[in-house]
């Protein structure tokens, strides 16, 4: 799910702990040029797409969101990924 946003556009906000590559586990943030936290939520739920803000999880960084993969099936990547590029090239 991951690879499907960074191809889309987005960045991932927290990529290290100190100067560790993070793991891939239960959620990864992202974030998008140009939109805080709250604006891209609100994109995103426009292509069925859900998270929460990096704000609501005590974080300083208003940008970005949490996306969580854990309950995510692999059958719906294709989904997921169709989803983003719709997202992405509308908000070129």
């Amino acid at each position: 799910m991951k690879k499907h946003f960074l191809d889309n556009g987005f960045y991932l906000v927290y990529d290290k702990d100190e100067d560790l590559e993070l793991a891939d586990g239960f959620y990864f943030t992202i974030a998008y040029p140009g939109m805080t936290g709250e604006k891209l939520l609100g994109e995103l739920i426009r292509y069925g797409i859900s998270a929460i803000t990096l704000d609501t999880t005590g974080s300083t960084r208003t940008e970005g969101l949490r996306i969580c993969v854990s309950h995510t099936s692999l059958d719906r990547m294709e989904e997921v990924a169709k989803r983003l590029q719709l997202f992405g090239s509308e908000h070129k």
